[in-house]
């Protein structure tokens, strides 16, 4: 199958960020386990729930990034993340990785990791899922607060939390974050500030607190697209779901949103 050509090819996608890519498969693979990739001619999207319906995953990978980008006409690609995973996770930072489908059979996605400095490529042709498309769709609205931190530190944050208590604690008073924990043998709270690392940014009213409560075993799995990005954003908002925002190195972000626990 000839893929340096749009000829054959209902998709032809490259990219030499092939690292990113694993890394977000990786983070994905701990999340979903069968989810559907749409293609079209801007961008590539995943707007999906996980199989327990608590979280809500928002990807979007623009066209304009990748080093090659065709889709003839939008393609729903129903794919299992562990058998991705399988294929993705033998990727090395020097290769190219390309997505390709062909025009005659839109059942298998073609993927190719490919290294010139060896010159050397590895083909796999991987049987897609015919799944469902649940159509989401996510209302706008205005956030109370962003706070912008290194993403290491919320990781930090979120594993040694873990270890305490099953629900984390999120506040937001002027410029300061204070992430709190009740569990059976302790109380912990970390009080993080305005700083050159740690950025508060109000979109609403200033004087206005946020506060809600989010389950850590979740928060604890977001975490794990750490990696894609020195620095992660959270977005805040009073009885709204929390919002946590990544870059995907530079093709594009994905959001993960979790809905706060309801007060007892």
């Amino acid at each position: 199958m000839n893929i340096d050509s749009n000829d054959d090819n209902c998709i032809l996608i490259k990219t030499v960020q092939s690292s990113t890519i694993k890394i977000l498969v990786e983070a994905l693979k701990e999340i979903l386990t069968d989810t559907v990739f749409e293609f079209t001619d801007d961008a590539i999207k995943i707007c999906t729930m996980d199989s327990t319906h608590t979280i809500l995953i928002h990807l979007r990978l623009d066209a304009s990034k990748f080093e090659h980008y065709y889709c003839e006409t939008r393609k729903l690609v129903g794919i299992n993340m562990l058998n991705l995973n399988k294929i993705i996770k033998t990727i090395n930072n020097n290769d190219t990785l390309s997505f390709f489908m062909n025009s005659k059979n839109c059942n298998i996605l073609g993927i190719q990791i490919e290294n010139t400095d060896k010159n050397a490529k590895r083909v796999t042709y991987m049987n897609l899922l015919d799944l469902e498309n649940n159509n989401i769709e996510i209302p706008s609205a205005t956030f109370t607060s962003v706070i912008t931190l290194p993403s290491c530190d919320f990781q930090k944050v979120c594993r040694d939390i873990n270890g305490i208590a099953d629900y984390l604690e999120i506040k937001n008073i002027n410029n300061q974050l204070i992430l709190s924990c009740v569990g059976d043998f302790c109380s912990h709270e970390i009080t993080i500030s305005d700083s050159e690392q740690i950025t508060v940014e109000h979109t609403d009213n200033e004087k206005e607190i946020f506060q809600g409560v989010f389950n850590l075993k979740f928060l604890v799995l977001f975490t794990k697209c750490t990696n894609l990005s020195n620095t992660v954003e959270l977005y805040l908002k009073n009885d709204y779901p929390l919002i946590i925002r990544y870059t995907v190195g530079s093709l594009g972000e994905i959001k993960l949103c979790l809905a706060p626990q309801a007060s007892t």
